[in-house]
């Protein structure tokens, strides 16, 4: 992408330009219903239209899975781009010629040479594995059936047995501190001076989503430890946050609806060279809800497949709750004895993998087939600590009916009640529950009051009465705050703007539901004042507690100034309470 100046007036410029209405028709149709257009959500599975998309106000909602934003967001999630990209695409569309940005800042330029070190570090890696005569990463290679092609495709080198290879190729130009930034060397701890952090390892290059090189990770080719030593978190390297091979699958993975989760690199390169599509490593057993996260961007599927011994399958287990947690459908393999999918492909075939694939089970099946296959020999303490096992996975399930019918399948493999199963969960989950409960309604009432202050529903002098904090949920504060004016002195609103204003991915997807709603109807209205006392009474004893802790904070450092003025706002306080009984 080229660089550009993406200030807000040019954002704001495009914004205003397109036809949300024109590229939402690209990918679900819609039809005109009253003031917006209405379509099958592209982001959810329905059979009746809940997608909602408005051309005067450029926005979009889905009532049905809660997803809502501006063109910008609906090519962010359709297309996965990034934000300038979007805005790069859409000013190309409407006829835009973006200003080039004059220089790349600091923390910018900092950034790019260090992808270009590492871009040069990968090459003498490279070319050293190609160069030095007979060295242990051929053999290595030689030894696992790894041919000349799958080198060149992913990019294997060789750290030689040096204290300074890098050093020396790299560091005169580069310097010895952007080669640490970069994590390729490390100080030594007796003496002054570097050496290279990777010493005979073949070297594995890992991209991030876009395909930039930010790292690597290096496999031990002399039983040194550990194994497998990956590049130290740095400002380009985040390992929590990154995917091995997603930037050569997260096309194919939205194109099937699946990804294939594997530990290694050498299960994610034997997947991904026998052409099935859409598989990514973890790069080790400890996944991360960031990773969860990543792979939730592009697919709601996700089949592990981890290695076939018991640490695998256990591996497994730890990974779905993350997994689950993050929305997405877990199924895991089977396979069959193998050791792991790279040995699988290489012994039996892609189509045998194929075929283990599409026998991939649910992940409570999956862990009922390990933690259940001997229920009817348990004692009852043994039950108890087996369905113990399955809590996790459960209280991670966000779908109320695919937890309960999980749940019943739990009780009937060890010939429980479902009430003792569920009993289990309820008890882990009953305080998050409440909490949840509570901050819904809360929510609700702040999203009412929005709403029909949006439709100029609220008489001019409940506005003015009204304050932003007031509201609990903090993108409606933002957002009131923002519209407030407006909505006091009956100015028209400008959601364009207002969307180019607010920075947070809560309040655009909160813009875009309060705006698209149906009117407010006679009985919310009549219930209006009710829910403006919530909100005050809410707010009135939240602060109290605020200013109790901060008198305690006054007193602790002297300040009877300051004492005294939460003294009088507690007892202003206290009589706005009094009013509202």
């Amino acid at each position: 992408m080229a660089l550009v100046d993406l200030n807000d007036q040019i954002i704001s410029q495009v914004r205003q330009a397109a036809d949300i209405v024109e590229f939402v028709n690209q990918v679900t149709p819609l039809k005109l219903a009253g003031k917006s257009y209405k379509g099958l959500c592209p982001f959810h599975r329905e059979k009746s239209p809940s997608f909602h998309v408005d051309r005067a106000k450029g926005l979009f909602y889905c009532f049905g899975c809660g997803v809502g934003g501006d063109v910008f967001k609906f090519l962010a999630l359709t297309e996965r781009f990034t934000f300038p990209e979007a805005v790069e695409h859409v000013a190309a569309r409407v006829g835009i010629e973006l200003p080039k940005r004059r220089k790349a800042s600091q923390r910018e330029s900092d950034k790019d040479d260090l992808l270009e070190l590492l871009d040069e570090a990968s090459e003498a890696f490279h070319q050293a594995l190609l160069h030095f005569d007979d060295n242990p990463a051929q053999r290595y290679l030689r030894k696992r059936g790894v041919v000349e092609e799958i080198v060149k495709k992913y990019g294997f080198g060789y750290a030689p047995d040096s204290w300074d290879y890098l050093l020396r190729r790299l560091g005169q130009k580069h310097g010895e501190q952007k080669l640490e930034k970069a994590g390729l060397i490390t100080p030594r701890k007796e003496k002054s001076g570097y050496y290279d952090r990777f010493r005979n390892r073949l070297m594995i290059p890992i991209h991030s989503e876009t395909g930039a090189l930010v790292g690597f990770g290096g496999r031990s080719l002399d039983n040194q430890e550990p194994k497998y030593l990956n590049s130290p978190e740095s400002e380009v390297f985040n390992k929590s946050r990154l995917l091995y091979n997603l930037h050569r699958s997260k096309d194919s993975m939205r194109r099937v609806d699946r990804a294939i989760l594997v530990e290694g690199y050498f299960d994610a390169i034997a997947i991904d060279h026998a052409g099935v599509p859409g598989v990514v490593a973890s790069m080790g057993t400890s996944l991360t809800s960031g990773q969860a996260s990543l792979l939730r961007r592009f697919t709601r599927r996700v089949v592990i497949a981890y290695d076939g011994d018991d640490a695998g399958r256990n591996a497994t287990l730890r990974a779905a709750p993350i997994l689950l947690a993050a929305g997405l459908d877990i199924f895991a393999l089977d396979l069959g004895g193998e050791k792991d999918p790279d040995s699988l492909i290489q012994k039996q075939g892609a189509d045998k993998f194929l075929e283990v694939l599409s026998n991939a089970s649910d992940i409570f099946t999956f862990a009922l087939n390990q933690w259940g296959g001997d229920a009817a020999a348990l004692s009852g303490r043994e039950k108890a600590d087996r369905v113990e096992l399955f809590v996790p996975l459960l209280s991670s399930v966000n779908d109320p009916v695919v937890r309960n019918d999980a749940a019943q399948r739990i009780a009937d493999a060890f010939r429980l009640e479902f009430e003792t199963v569920w009993s289990r969960v309820r008890g882990k989950a009953q305080t998050g529950l409440v909490e949840r409960q509570v901050a819904g309604r809360e929510s609700s009432a702040d999203k009412t009051v929005l709403i029909a202050a949006i439709q100029g529903k609220l008489p001019p002098g409940r506005l003015a009465w009204l304050r932003e904090d007031f509201f609990n949920d903090p993108a409606c504060k933002t957002l009131f705050s923002i519209m407030k004016n407006d909505l006091v002195t009956g100015s028209p609103i400008d959601f364009t703007e207002i969307a180019t204003e607010i920075r947070g991915e809560a309040e655009l997807t909160l813009l875009s539901e309060l705006t698209l709603s149906e009117e407010v109807d006679e009985e919310s209205l009549r219930r209006i004042d009710e829910n403006l006392q919530r909100l005050e009474a809410r707010y009135v004893k939240r602060r109290k507690l605020e200013i109790q802790r901060e008198i305690v904070e006054a007193e602790r450092a002297g300040d009877a100034g300051r004492v005294d003025e939460l003294v009088a706002e507690k007892q202003e306080l206290s009589r706005m309470s009094s009013a509202l009984k």
